[in-house]
């Protein structure tokens, strides 16, 4: 079964700026009614405030990013990227505006620039975690997980607090080979916070690899305590219990993805592995002409044994 990971991503100086106190027909005065309305989630109004703003003044460095900052928001990264690249014509020493365009770039999948980018808020802006932490994720879409280890790591050393440092370099050990490494850092950050549901997921995934599959149930039920709709989580579940020989508890979960609308050939063809192993020969015929029905070969070849 596919193990999907999950990584945590903070956004620094994803915030709003430049707020003022009265309403009025200058820039900064839309600029403040924009923010407020971003905060409401009317996104649409912010915008027209941002740009009424620009009208006035063309030349407003804040408007640009705020503005930018409501576009990554709306998914559309490219006119954020526009935006925060104004900024910093504009503004040239505006960390916040690096980061996010970095933070852009990466949505868009190009993390050579986001990278680029964040280093350049990092040069400003030294001693703030949360940027290596960022700059370490866009190492890891490249494969760069000895650059991304190093990054994790001096956010951490910078904020021993900060759960997701630990919970990203845990992934990057992961995907390097390191399970043992990985679990460590997940056990840290989940030390930091009980309630962090995708490092209890991660780290079911890490002793999942290692063969610990009771260790890996437990975590995979803490995390699906915290988040229901982990759909990955019921997933690797499943093939922790059928490793262990629990086929009942397997299809259980595998019905529960199927009740979720996980309605893929795989997720039928294992449930048919499941219930053929418990006897339910009838039950696993279903489920392999289910995801025969839906393209999978294997199930197939599977169903051609029982019923020949």
């Amino acid at each position: 079964m596919h193990i999907i990971h999950r990584i945590f991503i903070i956004t620094t100086a994803l915030l709003l700026i430049f707020a003022f106190n009265a309403l009025g027909e200058s820039p900064d005065d839309f600029i403040e009614a924009g923010i407020i309305k971003g905060r409401s989630g009317d996104t649409s109004g912010a915008l027209d405030d941002f740009n009424r703003a620009l009208v006035l003044n063309p030349k407003n460095s804040g408007a640009y990013y705020n503005r930018g900052l409501v576009n990554s928001l709306l998914g559309d990264f490219r006119a954020a990227i526009a935006d925060y690249s104004s900024a910093i014509k504009l503004n040239p020493q505006f960390p916040g505006a690096y980061n996010n365009r970095g933070f852009a770039h990466a949505a868009t999948g190009n993390y050579m620039a986001a990278i680029s980018d964040i280093s350049k808020a990092i040069r400003l802006e030294p001693f703030v975690p949360e940027l290596y932490n960022n700059r370490g994720t866009a190492k890891m879409s490249l494969n760069d997980y000895i650059g991304a280890i190093q990054d994790f790591t001096k956010a951490a050393k910078l904020n021993p607090k900060l759960a997701g440092a630990f919970n990203n370099r845990g992934l990057a050990k992961s995907l390097s080979g390191n399970t043992t490494g990985a679990i460590e850092d997940f056990t840290l950050a989940l030390v930091r916070d009980q309630k962090y549901d995708a490092a209890w997921y991660n780290r079911g995934n890490a002793r999942l690899s290692s063969g610990d599959f009771n260790g890996a149930i437990e975590d995979y039920q803490k995390a699906l305590l915290l988040q229901p709709e982990l759909i990955e989580a019921y997933n690797n579940r499943a093939f922790a219990k059928a490793s262990l020989g629990d086929y009942k508890g397997a299809v259980d979960d595998m019905n529960i993805l199927i009740a979720k609308g996980t309605d893929n050939a795989m997720t039928y063809y294992n449930r048919g592995l499941a219930k053929k192993m418990l006897g339910d020969l009838k039950g696993a015929i279903a489920d392999f002409q289910k995801a025969s029905t839906l393209g999978d070969t294997l199930s197939a070849s599977a169903l051609h044994e029982l019923i020949k």
